[in-house]
């Protein structure tokens, strides 16, 4: 495998070694035979997020997709992260007149999907105490832009909860 096509599966992918391995295992072990530098993958991975922003409002249905696809690349650490994570709250500032399903997706998001909550976005801006403050009084806005709608539903309540618990876990593990 050539690095040219090395780099044609990582953003295919988005550089997910687990779907790469998944949909096509003898090219992910051609990938990984490659032993990438840390250089290629943070250029690849900031290119790809500099892609993946300039996507995330194309298809207004699916913001928490994009949303959730640069959460995972930056999560990588390739990338410079303070920067990309700092686009990331500028971009979820705009977030607030998204319908409630596309808001509970993000606040999923944010949260993590997993009981360790590692494998959400809090977790990645914990390490980052200005910019996690950031993201919480913009989350909180995100939040507070659905009270007002009736029709909220237990799975958005629950996204809230699972939200501030991942929060209030991670913003307190580096006081």
């Amino acid at each position: 495998m050539t690095l040219a096509e090395a780099k044609g599966v990582y953003f295919q992918y988005y550089g997910q070694g687990f779907q790469m391995d998944r949909e096509e295992p003898l090219k992910y072990e051609s990938f990984r035979q490659l032993d990438l530098k840390e250089t290629v993958l943070k250029t690849w991975d900031e290119e790809l997020l500099d892609q993946l922003f300039q996507e995330l409002w194309s298809k207004p249905d699916r913001v928490w997709i994009t949303h959730g696809i640069i959460l995972k690349t930056i999560r990588r650490g390739h990338c410079d992260m303070q920067q990309y994570l700092q686009r990331t709250i500028d971009e979820m500032a705009k977030m607030n007149d998204l319908d409630l399903f596309q808001q509970t997706l993000i606040i999923e998001n944010m949260a993590g999907r997993t009981e360790s909550m590692k494998d959400g976005g809090v977790y990645v801006f914990y390490r980052y105490p200005k910019l996690s403050k950031k993201m919480n009084d913009v989350m909180e806005r995100l939040i507070a832009s659905q009270r007002k709608e009736q029709e909220r539903n237990k799975r958005y309540e629950d996204a809230v909860k699972h939200y501030r618990s991942a929060y209030d876990k991670w913003h307190s593990s580096v006081q």
